[in-house]
């Protein structure tokens, strides 16, 4: 079980971290818990994965706070109101997963259910770091 653990693991850094050279630090302190023997645990791989997620929040947070001081009133509500319902979006998009998950056989679903939380997490954040840098780039 713990060889399938670190196959599907591999598989999925492979996929998320060899699609680009610029690797966050975030994701890299991931692949360095899941790299820990220790962290051969459905356990293990699932505490990495909900603190990388943490962090991520942590990064939005700030990123969320940076792009609202670069844009107008106007600009800014319409922020917050999606901000609102992408929060709405992720909190229901994160109860699905967990449903689906927990009616699959085997512990590698956990996994999955915790990977949606980050992934959805850390996409936002990346959305907004891409919008900071639109807006500061002056283009």
């Amino acid at each position: 079980m713990k060889k399938l653990f670190i196959i599907i693991m591999t598989v999925f850094s492979v996929m998320v971290y060899g699609q680009t050279d610029n690797i966050h630090q975030i994701d890299k302190e991931l692949q360095d818990c899941l790299d820990l023997e220790e962290n051969y645990t459905t356990k293990g791989m699932v505490d990495c994965i909900n603190s990388t997620t943490t962090k991520w929040d942590a990064e939005l947070n700030k990123r969320y706070k940076k792009l609202l001081s670069l844009l107008t009133v106007e600009q800014k509500e319409k922020l917050k109101i999606a901000q609102r319902k992408w929060i709405e979006y992720r909190d229901k998009e994160i109860k699905f997963s967990i449903q689906i998950y927990s009616d699959m056989k085997g512990t590698m679903w956990i996994l999955a259910s915790a990977q949606t939380n980050l992934n959805l997490t850390r996409q936002r954040a990346i959305d907004f770091e891409n919008y900071i840098t639109d807006l500061t780039s002056g283009n």
